[in-house]
């Protein structure tokens, strides 16, 4: 699977990111200034989704 980008709602730091490798899904915080920085991991894309909307308290705009 290709690195994921994913867009929460509102503005600010509003970028994250979800790669995977060997059925575990690793979820990343995107910042513009300096590196990614991993907030999580889980068994299925649908909890990684879950873990972004939990860290943000923001809804998903899109996933690229």
């Amino acid at each position: 699977m290709a690195k994921k980008k994913v867009i929460v709602k509102g503005g600010g730091e509003n970028l994250y990111y979800v790669s995977e490798s060997s059925g575990t899904y690793y979820v990343y915080k995107g910042h513009v200034w300096s590196s990614d920085v991993q907030i999580g991991k889980a068994r299925s894309m649908s909890d990684a989704l879950a873990i972004i909307t939990s860290y943000s308290g923001r809804a998903i705009e899109s996933i690229d």
